[in-house]
């Protein structure tokens, strides 16, 4: 390409920019001919000097996207459903009451965590941190800061920021302080020490204890957000305060809102990183997944997202529909178990949690459940996601064997009868084996609780003679209340929580931990703490087989099944889904990333 001809491209790019036409738009990315969704100055120029000389493929509009996509300038607005609630955009603070802004697309912290892939890839990616180091003892952690950031009210971020947010989560992490104040999730940096700031684009953490992981701390979410110092030092109640100008420093900036129905953000200008692709984003809510999916077959939104995704038989009815995409992310719905609460009578007899961990008919229930259920029996980590830290010895163990549950049973001191042609199981006392199980929390979504409990009284109730007195469906409110009392209850857990070694400090006897299951095993106890100060890998994997050892020994909970998640969107408009869907990051990076292919996008209001 001579130099003339360069020089015209970016002259006439710039000129590009400014028409404005309502000419029919074509599929694909205007201008790109080697299909890499890349505009190139050379073919910016062909379809320039071809749109002059009116032998252009491309429309006025056609051009103008070509020529932001060259300049890597925002261009155009995509609109996003929402099922249920969300954290795109904080309805009330810039935090949520966990302390972590979840998937927000206006919030950063200093690290966020990428998917495992096939190629061994994926590990962390670094947001105001450009990169971060380890001492040798493991002690402390030094991140050098990006060093053109700036709030979006234009106040440079300094390390001042980062040290603010850790003393605020420190100072608000008291479970005993007045309403409002509390940071639920203030108990993951306990760990921290200290923070110090030797310039302002440095953070030097010190911890209490080795922390060769402590990256993924700050990653939990999608990443621990980092506070404005300058805003937020006299908000004394975090989780109450209203945040009206909703100031954060990631790529996009906060618009507008209205309650209920639509949030509306706009890429920032000031950005240290990349300008996204997309110059607008719009946020609806909607409560009902039929009717996000009669908008995106109308062309009225671009992507459908929620917490855990679009029904996977929704979504295999979009598949094949024009203009549609679907994407499947393994394991990364929901993963679902019985859970038993450990200090619970009979719960708390560990040969009775063995002999119910044959009970359970996992083919059944995925039957029963659809939407692309699929058997586990793992200790907690799902295949699609923990790959090979996964004891294979522990495969299997918890296998459906009605026969070998009544022999287990029954070597435990149990009595299994009969009572009018019915089994009938009694405890060592003569006592008849009575549970409830309350149904509420995320395993009732869709009524799977139901659906599990229906198997498990056909094996429990008809096979076993265990009596389920009763199922009641209680408030989410007092639901950890319910399951604290009783011997069983279902949980249902994001599939990340299933995917590293890490995650099975849930069963880890602890003040920080979150032991729903009231599991206490000293010797697990001390294997989670000798993990999380543990930096060998190969060290780290043998701790880890261990620790599964135990949960399927000790069985605090029986693993039932998992389901992908499924994103739908328009594939006729933006180009790019998949990446930042597999690879993970959270909905920053996927709508930072994703580019407008069409020119209609450019048109709406």
């Amino acid at each position: 390409m001579n130099m003339t001809t360069r020089c015209l491209s970016k002259i006439l790019a710039c000129c590009v920019l400014l028409l404005v036409c309502c000419m029919p738009a074509t599929a694909g990315i205007p201008g790109d001919t080697d299909g890499d969704t890349n505009i190139s100055a050379d073919e910016l120029a062909t379809a320039i000097l071809g749109y002059l000389g009116g032998t252009g493929a491309l429309t006025a509009e056609e051009l103008s996207l070509a020529a932001h996509n060259h300049l890597h300038q925002p261009y155009g607005q995509l609109v996003a459903a929402v099922l249920g609630e969300t954290y795109l955009i904080p309805s009330t603070s810039y935090i949520d009451q966990k302390g972590v802004p979840a998937d927000s697309l206006i919030h950063e912290g200093l690290v966020t965590k990428l998917r495992p892939q096939d190629d061994g890839s994926g590990g962390y990616l670094g947001w105001l941190a450009e990169r971060w180091e380890m001492s040798d003892d493991a002690m402390s952690w030094t991140f050098y800061l990006v060093k053109n950031a700036t709030w979006h009210d234009g106040t440079p971020f300094t390390s001042a920021d980062v040290q603010f947010t850790y003393e605020y989560f420190r100072d608000h992490g008291d479970a005993d302080a007045p309403a409002g104040s509390f940071l639920v999730n203030s108990a993951i940096l306990s760990n921290v020490a200290s923070v110090e700031c030797p310039d302002p684009y440095t953070v030097v953490f010190r911890m209490k204890s080795c922390a060769p992981l402590f990256p993924e701390t700050l990653a939990t979410g999608p990443g621990i957000g980092v506070f404005p110092a300058h805003i937020w030092k006299d908000i004394d109640l975090p989780s109450t305060y209203v945040d009206s100008k909703q100031i954060g420093i990631g790529p996009f900036a906060y618009t507008s809102t209205i309650p209920g129905t639509l949030s509306k953000v706009t890429a920032y200008e000031g950005y240290h990183g990349e300008q996204p692709y997309v110059r607008e984003i719009v946020i609806r809510n909607y409560e009902d997944e039929d009717a996000a999916i009669l908008a995106l077959r109308r062309g009225d939104i671009d992507f459908i997202s929620g917490e855990f995704g679009l029904s996977p038989r929704k979504a295999e009815a979009l598949k094949g529909a024009p203009g549609i995409g679907i994407t499947q992310i393994p394991s990364g719905g929901q993963a679902f178990e019985v859970a038993f609460t450990s200090d619970f009578y009979p719960a708390n007899i560990t040969a009775f949690r063995r002999a119910l961990s044959h009970a359970v008919n996992r083919e059944r229930v995925c039957w029963l459940v659809g939407d692309g259920a699929r058997p586990t029996e793992t200790a907690f980590l799902l295949p699609a996601l923990a790959g090979d830290q996964i004891n294979p010895a522990t495969n299997g163990r918890f296998s459906y064997d009605i026969e070998e549950a009544k022999r287990q049973l029954v070597a435990a001191g149990f009595n299994l009868t009969e009572a009018n042609g019915r089994p009938v199981l009694l405890d060592p006392d003569g006592n008849r084996v009575e549970i409830s199980i309350p149904l509420a929390g995320k395993a009732s979504t869709n009524a799977v609780d139901q659906k599990i409990v229906a198997v498990l009284k056909e094996d429990w109730e008809g096979k076993l003679g265990i009596r389920i007195v009763e199922t009641p469906q209680v408030d989410d409110s007092i639901y950890l209340d319910w399951i604290s009392r009783t011997a069983v209850h279902f949980d249902g857990m994001p599939g990340r929580w299933h995917e590293d070694i890490d995650r099975l400090d849930n069963f880890q006897r602890s003040p920080l931990g979150e032991n729903y299951y009231h599991f206490d095993n000293e010797t697990f106890n001390r294997l989670i703490t000798e993990l999380k100060s543990t930096a060998d890998p190969a060290e780290r994997k043998e701790i880890g087989f261990r620790l599964q050892e135990i949960l399927v020994e000790e069985v605090p909970c029986i693993p039932v099944f998992s389901q992908d998640a499924f994103m739908a969107y328009r594939s006729d408009r933006f180009v790019g889904w998949d990446a930042p869907l597999l690879g993970g990051g959270g909905n920053i990076r996927l709508f930072a990333e994703i580019r407008p292919a069409s020119a209609e996008v450019g048109l709406r209001a």
